[in-house]
């Protein structure tokens, strides 16, 4: 399996976008060509929790930000080709706006966890970034010891 980490930027679509096509369309065909299966995405600016399949380009997006009337600054998801998100056999698990995890079957009760981050960036208060490594060190000490791990995102080092 090959992966992947993409600051995207945005996913949202506008009506005043001058670019015809929606944004997942672009992303979904720049991870085909290089063929990444797996690809954890930050800075998505996507509202709420979603599901978006491009049958065209042949991923699934997850994503999630919570809602809030401020403009979003975050989001993480993913982009999972849409023939292994159909074996899917949990769905991503959305810690936060910041932190996304996607916990992967690989066989013989084999599996790998998958987690996508976007940190805050060096303005935020330190309370914000002492909570965002605070959730991220729970989310970790959560996986089984047995299985595998792996950090994918911005962290805006």
């Amino acid at each position: 399996m090959t992966f992947g980490a993409w600051n995207v930027r945005t996913l949202l679509d506008r009506d005043e976008n001058a670019c015809p096509e929606r944004k997942t369309a672009i992303v979904a065909r720049e991870l085909s060509r290089y063929n990444i299966d797996v690809a954890a995405l930050s800075k998505t600016h996507l509202p709420d929790e979603r599901e978006l399949v491009e049958y065209g380009g042949g991923y699934t997006f997850f994503s999630k930000e919570l809602a809030s009337p401020e403009p979003r600054r975050s989001g993480v998801g993913f982009a999972v080709k849409n023939y292994l998100a159909a074996q899917l056999q949990e769905y991503p698990v959305h810690i936060s706006d910041h932190i996304t995890t996607l916990r992967l079957y690989m066989g013989r009760e084999n599996y790998l966890n998958v987690i996508s981050v976007y940190a805050p960036t060096l303005d935020k208060s330190d309370e914000i970034k002492d909570k965002f490594n605070e959730e991220l060190t729970r989310c970790i000490d959560r996986i089984y010891p047995r299985e595998q791990i792996l950090l994918l995102g911005d962290f805006n080092a």
